[in-house]
């Protein structure tokens, strides 16, 4: 089995400057990146300082196009404020960065940082 090439990956590349959203003319297949790396991301820092590498998202990638059931494993690396990943079935692996700033920091992010409360659903 060929190990998978790992991803480097910037948050800030899949949020609009001016919204802090996503942007509208993303394409579905990048989006579904997005989600899937958000949700790490929300998942280490929700669980942050001690951290459970646990996450409980399921692994994306289909080797020989079957759906890996892998779910991934991630931490906080101390040094480096990286977010680091790995699906211990598949083994398909990365790195994210620049995800302090965004809607998907659990602790510290733009949407915690809001001043606004939150909106109110009515049904």
């Amino acid at each position: 089995m060929t190990r998978p090439t790992g991803w480097v990956v910037d948050m800030r590349h899949y949020i609009d400057e001016e919204t802090d959203d996503f942007p509208e003319s993303l394409p579905e297949p990048v989006l579904k990146l997005a989600i899937f790396f958000g949700t790490i991301v929300a998942w280490v820092s929700d669980h942050l300082p001690e951290g459970d590498e646990h996450t409980n998202v399921p692994c994306q990638r289909s080797p020989g196009r079957r759906r890996c059931r892998g779910e991934i494993i991630a931490e906080l690396e101390r040094g480096t404020g990286y977010i680091v990943w790995q699906c211990p079935l598949c083994a398909d692996y990365g790195t994210i960065h620049g995800w302090e700033d965004t809607l998907w920091n659990r602790r510290g992010g733009v949407r915690a940082r809001s001043k606004a409360p939150p909106p109110i659903i009515s049904h």
